[in-house]
């Protein structure tokens, strides 16, 4: 009998089989030798997925291993940097096969994030997976957990492990617990790989036989060691992980281990933040004896809505056995002890003595035909959109009969296709999950909604909307599903005689540890970030900070300067959270009381751009250009951003993050209706929005009239500041374009950008930096198909287009005037937006809470340095050659209030001209003006 063993010889002897990324047979798909596409009605068509060109293929593994120096020499290193757009490499294969490739990289953008490539064969792209192969970085923990002054343990810091790292490519999302495999015939093949982002450095290729692995069978005895029982803490444990976000976590059930009534302990690992499909976490651990053993986890899954989680388990960085590709573990309220095997028996695991690792990756197991039969459904749906908004327009009129099945001819079969689809899925979510869960009902409920459509094809017009619901939900599930968290509490081994220990807390423990931790809240001050600082520094002063952020943010900043600045300057932090309105001027708030008392802190935080002008009319903050360092420290940020914060010759404030102004578009829809991106709002009008408009489609304009009235050549104040210039030509000319791109152009006035741009009725607008995140973590289903470009904008005389936009500023810090120590408070600034701390706190940042947390810094090297596309960012370098800011004003605040109003009297009630519309605004913005420089003593009436 075969036995499921694993020594260090074996895994030797498998890698150079070419087993070690060996996996479970995938799902069943469409029997396809790849290259064609897969037609998902008569007008959608996408790439086969990776599983139905699988199933395609013969069964023969290939044979022999073709080592392909990357260098085009053996030891030489290649570097790929983003100004060599592909690179290819060929291998001569002895006979007709299946192969997997691998390769020995190393990531040196400093970015922090995964490099990304796609992969042609022979020219053409094999698979739909293979447009996103991701290379990921590999992380450790540098340094102990500390003890903060509150008694609660602070993570050590995540630092990247730079070395040569050996990967077998996989698809890059987690969809399949196989490497990516491919069928390749006698003779020479050619491998392209072209860049998406981050540069890397090449090693070598190796191609090498694909084998499947084989089920789990049971060993005929138990020889070796007895009496044994490991337990391992899986937060002790942690050799490495691909994605920096996976943290140790604090539980607060009293049954896991090691736990504190009152203190935060770090004694899990992952949880919510290693829920992505292709995240990994390598524990090590050693065993005394050679001998069998049995591996018992202790977990909690407690997100997913019923659904279990999965993961691959590697000892020593190979599977063992099929069972073990893509292990489930099942969704519950409280822990778990999951000891592994096939619900008949427990595995055990042939362990020489010595030190081991044990490997746990994301994937989506059962799930991955459900998901993909989602995402292929979306696609149905904005095609139907699509076809539906073309016949009706965008207000159909829901007493007309526009005989959709006689104007659509495949509209009745799709629509029944879909629905038959869903409860498909719906039956296969409830055998999953054994019971039926809130996402197969709402699946059921979708193809409810379809059969009615098909049953009355004259109500379509009135139930379009129910289509847009059902596109909106199918994507949130479509990201729902692809989430696979999992907290690990600690792992056993033990000998086949031993038994594993089960434990959980009785209600009266947790009823208790809630009574105490309630308790103890009003003693502790959770506002107060409290310091974790070696007894060795010597503190010769004490700022007093306030930041207008989470707590996780204040804590990494806190974090941070007790690491490094502290240390060095001998300068202590105290930081206290605060709500972000309570640092902003406009109305009574915290930091203007403590202003009034005295009591006013040394620097603040987070606060917003428009505040800091505001506090230095009142002589309340600092002009920090009298500072040595002022002119080091303007230079890492763009100029214009330093526009808001200047005020009667000084500077009050340093930028903190920052925003952009680009156009989004949807590339495959684009590419679909061969539409071109205008360079020029006359290219917009003339061009892209009447072939829009033909497809039922819209542009998304914000209420933004910054770019136009910038782009004009107009401006918001005189030179002075002391009157409006919105009553100069340019002006003029602006507002009336800005409107009209409501009134004659059909812009909607109010849209969910986000939602439509899903959708596909609005493949093309103006959107942000909280835009670009929202795609990223919002819309999974759109990874590929949108791209960024520069603002349209409008020709100047030398040909040159003007691309101007505003809103560059977001968060800035002050130095208050009342502070005593004004010299050691510039000194914490000059360290908080210097490049290694910026890059640090945005590195660790979205390491703690995910990508949702990107922060946009404001220092210039640090925002290129973000996870951006290529592409992506060089639209973004040439949107801020034209990036400026507005200056704020004596009363200033009107501006924006009555050009608001100005908007609304053209756009929304249509009682007044542009012209006039403005015109009256800018009366009421100059009398507002005047009152304040009257006011504050700066403007004199001499009539």
């Amino acid at each position: 009998m075969k036995r499921c063993l694993f020594s260090r010889r074996l895994a030797a002897a498998c890698a150079a089989a070419g087993m070690l990324a060996c996996a479970a047979p995938l799902p069943a798909g469409a029997a396809q030798a790849g290259g064609g596409a897969v037609a998902l009605n008569a007008n959608v068509e996408r790439e086969p997925y990776f599983s139905e060109v699988f199933a395609g293929y013969p069964g023969t593994p290939g044979r022999g291993e073709v080592v392909v120096p990357a260098g085009g020499t053996a030891g030489a290193v290649l570097t790929w940097t983003s100004g060599q757009d592909s690179l290819s490499w060929d291998f001569a294969v002895e006979s007709d096969g299946l192969y997997i490739l691998s390769v020995d990289y190393r990531l040196t953008g400093s970015s922090g994030a995964d490099g990304v490539r796609s992969l042609l064969l022979d020219g053409e792209s094999p698979f739909f997976e293979a447009d996103y192969i991701v290379f990921p970085r590999s992380w450790r923990e540098e340094g102990e957990v500390r003890v903060n002054s509150l008694g609660d343990e602070v993570r050590p810091q995540t630092v990247e492990d730079t070395d040569w790292q050996t990967m077998t490519l996989t698809d890059g999302h987690g969809f399949y617990s196989t490497p990516l495999v491919f069928y390749l015939t006698a003779g020479t093949h050619t491998f392209t790989l072209s860049y998406v982002k981050e540069d890397m450095e090449l090693r070598a290729w190796t191609l090498s036989p694909y084998c499947a692995l084989s089920p789990y069978e049971a060993p005929a005895g138990n020889e070796g060691v007895r009496e044994q029982k490991l337990t391992f803490q899986a937060e002790e444990t942690i050799l490495s992980k691909n994605d920096a976000s996976i943290q140790r976590e604090a539980d607060e059930d009293p049954s896991a281990e090691p736990f504190s009534y009152g203190y935060r302990l770090l004694n899990a690992v992952g949880g919510w933040q290693w829920r992505e499909g292709g995240q990994a976490v390598t524990f090590t651990f050693t065993v005394p004896e050679d001998g069998y053993y049995q591996i018992a986890l202790r977990y909690v899954q407690k997100w997913n809505d019923g659904m279990p989680a999965y993961r691959s388990i590697a000892i020593d960085g190979a599977v063992p056995c099929a069972e073990l590709a893509a292990y489930r573990f099942p969704y519950g309220d409280d822990w778990q002890t999951e000891t592994l095997g096939n619900g008949e028996e427990f595995f055990r695991f042939w362990l020489e003595a010595g030190e081991h690792t044990l490997t746990l990756r994301a994937v989506m197991g059962e799930l991955t035909p459900i998901i993909q039969s989602v995402y292929d459904d979306m696609l149905v749906i904005s095609d139907l959109m699509k076809e539906i908004n073309q016949l009706t327009g965008s207000d159909p009129d829901p007493n007309y009969d526009y005989k959709f099945f006689t104007y659509i001819p495949t509209l009745e079969e799709d629509l029944r296709g879909l629905s038959e689809r869903l409860k498909q899925k719906s039956d296969m979510l409830e055998a999953i999950t054994a019971k039926s869960t809130s996402m197969s009902s709402n699946l059921r409920s979708i193809a409810a909604q379809l059969d009615g459509m098909v049953a009355d094809p004259f109500s379509i017009a009135k139930r379009a909307d129910q289509l847009t619901q059902a596109q909106t939900n199918l994507g949130s599930w479509y990201s729902e599903m692809q989430t696979q968290p999992l907290l690990l509490d600690e792992f056993t081994l033990y000998t086949p005689d031993q038994a594993a220990d089960v434990r959980r807390s009785s209600f009266f423990e947790k009823l208790w540890a809630s009574v105490y931790n309630f308790w103890l809240s009003f003693f502790k001050d959770y506002n107060n970030m409290a310091s974790v600082l070696d007894g060795e520094v010597e503190i010769t002063d004490t700022l007093n900070v306030w930041i207008a952020r989470g707590t996780e943010w204040a804590e990494t900043v806190k974090m941070l300067a007790d690491e490094s600045f502290t240390p060095e300057s001998g300068i202590a932090v105290n930081l206290n959270i605060v709500p972000a309105s309570q640092l902003n001027t406009g109305s009574s708030n915290a930091l203007l009381l403590a202003i009034t008392a005295g009591n006013a802190p040394d620097v603040a935080m987070g606060v917003a751009a428009n505040s800091p002008v505001e506090f230095a009319i009142r002589d309340a903050v600092v002009d920090l250009s009298a500072f040595d360092t002022y002119e080091e420290v303007r230079a890492r940020s763009l100029d214009k951003i330093w526009i808001p914060f200047e005020y009667d010759g000084g500077v009050y404030a340093v930028p903190e993050t920052m925003n952009f102004t680009a156009l989004f578009y949807r590339t495959d829809l684009f590419e679909e209706l061969e539409l071109a991106l205008p360079d020029t709002w006359e290219e917009l009008y003339d061009l892209l929005l009447p072939a829009l408009y033909q497809n039922g489609m819209y542009f998304y304009q914000t209420q933004d009239f910054t770019p136009f009235l910038f782009q004009y050549g107009g401006a918001f104040y005189n030179e002075a500041g002391t009157a409006s210039a919105l009553d100069t030509p340019e002006a003029f000319r602006a507002f009336r374009a800005y409107t009209e791109m409501f009134t004659n152009y059909g812009s909607p006035v109010n849209a969910n950008f986000l939602t439509r741009f899903r959708t596909g009725e609005m493949p093309v607008g103006v959107g942000n930096f909280a835009f670009y995140v929202q795609l990223l973590t919002a819309a999974p289903e759109l990874v590929g198909r949108w791209a960024m470009a520069p603002l349209p904008g409008v020709a100047k005389e030398n040909g040159e287009i003007d691309r101007s936009s505003g809103g560059l500023a977001a968060e800035c810090d002050i130095l208050l005037a009342q502070s005593g120590k004004q010299q050691a408070a510039w000194e914490f600034l000059d360290w908080w937006t210097s490049t290694e701390t910026q890059r640090d706190y945005a590195r660790e940042l979205e390491a703690r809470i995910g990508v949702e947390a990107r922060w946009n810094s404001a220092n210039l090297e640090v925002f290129r340095s973000l996870d951006w596309d290529a592409g992506n960012l060089a639209v973004l370098e040439e949107q801020f050659r034209w990036a400026t800011e507005t200056p704020v004003v004596l009363g200033g605040y009107y501006t924006t209030r009555y050009v608001n109003n100005a908007f609304n009297s053209v756009v929304v009630s249509g009682s007044k001209t542009a012209r006039d519309a403005l015109e009256d605004a800018v009366k009421e913005i100059n009398r507002e003006l005047k009152m304040k420089q009257e006011e504050y003593g700066v403007f004199v009436d001499e009539t």
